[in-house]
């Protein structure tokens, strides 16, 4: 999902108020209190010359505005579904004004397009070498770009002109965001800064179902089954009809909504992420004796049609209109689901759905996985003329979204339209939101939110009219209210109740090589096995998996490993 993940996270949560929708992780302070820039001075103006001759200058001003004016050229994919505000386009918002009237710069595009399409048209033009000034980039485009040489240094460049919010916010993972983006000691590209532990999963359960049928709050994987039987076949809608499914499921059968990581968690199998085996090994989580008990359960609940009969053919959009056409009671996904229960809640608000921990199919305790955060990068073309500008750009948009003077309510989101989304560039503190969820958590018990910073305001000033009866807020308060998905993330933290994808370094020679290829046989394989498949089928996925490359890069991983 590269740069979009992020952007398609956050669109759930802009429908119902302010945010970006990435959450938590293994930092310290929420970033929008940090210390920021200072005000513009005359010796800030002049950009650093092009390239690295900018460690032998004095730090400059990380808001300094260029006089006169300069011009930044960039592409970019727009995301589904991306909204404007009062006919503004791509080239001509609120961002982009920003740019050129607070820090001069002027950003062009030379294309754009949509999201699904990126890719392939940025793969064109690397091979074309005809790049823009900034180019957002995944982890494999930023290895090739590094490798032909043709990205700039920007190490000296971060130095002198990152913020100590931009500076803060991207060591809150321990560094190795930064790590990710450095080759031979040596910066090339800003990671888009995400969350790592708000893209692991909780378990969504519709309550007042529970309630209709007499069952309690699911606390195992086996009170999870017998929940999801029961809201398949004991007709919880009430309209004597066999319509409803237990539990939700993407075609894609990983992903942020109605995914399966989360219950395959519940049998400590974590498919798609390097994980430590005994010996203190890397090895790849799909393949592991714990996915195939998995997928036979989850074979089983096909078979007894608990599952969709045709989940094979329906995206993650698809299931969620199941959820909110009421024929749908259990799924797994991200905290900012709730987002996306929102018009469920308005047509019927009688509807209530809980957030709850993933859960356990034995006596261990179930822990989630959490992937490593950072997929799109920031990279600026060797010889642009003004390489720091990117930085200057990162530190704004940090500043403007989460910094001492942020304005939510004109950066973040306006009447429910995600601007946040015109930025060039993008980023958050991964503890973010799970820090917003406990300071609102605090200033509700205290009834006071003037430590609140202007996006924290927002989201307690929508608890508060939840609470007053605007059932419109109702998917804020499952999210940053008490006993909201935020608080099963905090619980994730505090009782080391997950996992972190071991393996965070480029792209390996084998993953650029093979990796499409045994995705497309994971997936395959994975459905065949759970629409009625031999169970069989998954020693043959291992032992091809291996053959056709996945035993090279478990090799490249563990090399990488052992040179830290």
């Amino acid at each position: 999902m590269k740069r979009n993940k992020a952007a398609a996270l956050m669109l759930g949560l802009g429908l119902i108020l302010t945010t970006a929708a990435c959450s938590d992780g293994n930092g310290n302070d929420n970033g929008a209190q940090t210390p920021n820039a200072n005000a513009a001075s005359p010796d800030a103006n002049a950009p650093a010359a092009a390239g690295n001759d900018a460690n032998a200058a004095a730090p400059a001003d990380p808001l300094g505005k260029y006089d006169p004016p300069i011009e930044v050229t960039a592409v970019r994919g727009i995301t589904e579904g991306t909204k404007f505000v009062d006919g503004e386009a791509i080239d001509n918002n609120v961002w982009s004004k920003a740019y050129e009237n607070e820090l001069g710069v002027k950003v062009k595009y030379l294309w754009t397009t949509p999201t699904a399409q990126y890719d392939q048209k940025l793969n064109i033009a690397i091979a074309s070498d005809d790049l823009p000034d900034i180019t957002p980039v995944s982890a494999s485009q930023l290895k090739r770009l590094v490798e032909d040489d043709g990205l700039e240094d920007l190490t000296s460049l971060y130095d002198q002109y990152g913020s100590e919010l931009t500076k803060n916010i991207l060591s809150q993972d321990g560094g190795n965001a930064i790590k990710s983006a450095t080759f031979d000691g040596k910066l090339y590209g800003l990671p888009n800064m995400t969350s790592g532990l708000g893209q692991s999963h909780v378990l969504w359960v519709r309550t007042d179902w529970l309630k209709k049928l007499g069952l309690p709050e699911p606390k195992t994987m086996d009170d999870v089954l017998k929940t999801a039987e029961a809201f398949a076949k004991q007709d919880p809608d009430g309209n004597k009809k066999a319509d409803t499914y237990g539990l939700g499921i993407t075609k894609d059968i990983f992903g942020f909504y109605a995914g399966m990581e989360g219950f395959f968690n519940g049998f400590h199998s974590y498919p798609n992420t390097w994980v430590k085996d005994a010996s203190g090994k890397l090895t790849y989580g799909s393949i592991a004796p714990e996915t195939k008990a998995a997928l036979q359960k989850l074979q089983e609940l096909y078979k007894n049609g608990i599952l969709d009969k045709e989940y094979g053919t329906k995206d993650a959009t698809k299931v969620s209109e199941a959820a909110n056409s009421g024929k749908l009671g259990l799924f797994y996904g991200y905290f900012w689901n709730a987002g996306w229960l929102q018009d469920g809640k308005n047509a019927d608000p009688s509807m209530e759905w809980k957030p709850l921990p993933i859960v356990s199919a034995d006596d261990q305790p179930a822990k989630a996985q959490v992937p490593f955060a950072i997929s799109t990068y920031y990279v600026v073309k060797k010889g642009a003329a003004h390489p720091e500008a990117a930085v200057k750009l990162l530190n704004f948009d940090y500043e403007k979204l989460w910094g001492k003077t942020a304005e939510p309510n004109v950066y973040n989101a306006n009447n429910g339209v995600g601007v946040f989304e015109y930025a060039l560039l993008y980023g958050e503190a991964p503890r973010k939101n799970l820090d917003a969820h406990l300071h609102v958590v605090d200033a509700l018990n205290a009834n006071d939110p003037s430590k609140l910073n202007p996006e924290e305001k927002g989201y307690y000033d929508s608890l508060v009219a939840f609470r007053g009866g605007d059932n419109k807020m109702w998917g804020n308060a499952l999210m940053y209210g008490p006993g909201g998905s935020l608080s099963v993330l905090d619980g994730y933290s505090k009782n080391g109740q997950f996992v972190d994808d071991a393996y965070f370094g480029a792209p390996t020679q084998g993953m650029t090589d093979n990796e499409a290829t045994l995705q497309k046989l994971q997936l395959e394989t994975f459905t065949r096995i759970i629409m009625g498949g031999s169970i069989d089928e998954f020693d043959k996925f291992v032992a091809q998996w291996n053959d056709l490359g996945g035993s090279t890069i478990t090799g490249e991983v563990n090399d990488w490993q052992a040179s830290r």
